[in-house]
């Protein structure tokens, strides 16, 4: 397949090399979080963690509908990878769901220094890989006002609404619809951008 005319639309100049770094980087992060998955998580007790794997997938598929024609991020097409559709369904269905099953099995009990190192830890990480994809491999580009910067504050958002929604899912549900609102208005959505 020529991907010259889907780079070019996109206003990308990404060589054959860079596809495929594109590509090896993702899956580098989709079996890094799986392994993590393996590894780490509390597969005796998963199904404790199954609603919020929910959440989360609904809240990332439901976003992704939202931002359709208005998009914050891309991710240009790989080597393999040829649609934003299926970046984002690889997104949702390997890594986040990872993320939220071995993010909750090791979330630290009682001490509450403890709770935010570990939240800061997950943040730092996430942000870091997406520095590093947005930076260096070229693998996610911004547009509409997002930045590497509105990604780490989103992911500050995230872990915590995370763990929220593992203690007290109604309370999540709620500050997710009121950040979503917040980010419609924001980022200038308007009604006929939405899909």
């Amino acid at each position: 397949m020529n991907l010259s005319p889907m780079i070019h639309q996109l206003g990308l100049s990404l060589t054959v090399n860079q596809l495929w770094v594109i590509l090896l980087f993702r899956i580098f992060l989709v079996l890094g979080f799986l392994l993590s998955a393996w590894k780490w998580g509390d597969w005796e007790n998963q199904e404790k963690y199954y609603p919020t794997i929910l959440f989360t997938m609904t809240v990332d598929l439901s976003v992704s509908f939202l931002v359709y024609r208005h998009s914050l991020w891309n991710y240009p097409p790989d080597a393999l990878v040829k649609t934003q559709t299926v970046a984002e369904f690889i997104n949702c269905f390997f890594i986040l769901t990872a993320t939220t099953f071995t993010y909750l099995s090791k979330f630290p009990a009682g001490n509450r220094l403890y709770q935010i190192a570990y939240m800061v830890l997950w943040i730092s990480i996430y942000s870091g890989l997406e520095w590093i994809d947005s930076q260096v491999i070229k693998g996610i580009y911004y547009t509409n006002g997002w930045s590497w910067s509105s990604t780490a504050l989103f992911d500050c958002i995230m872990f915590s609404i995370l763990r929220l929604h593992y203690l007290k899912p109604f309370w999540a549900w709620i500050i997710t619809f009121l950040i979503t609102a917040f980010i419609l208005v924001v980022f200038n959505f308007a009604s006929a951008e939405m899909k």
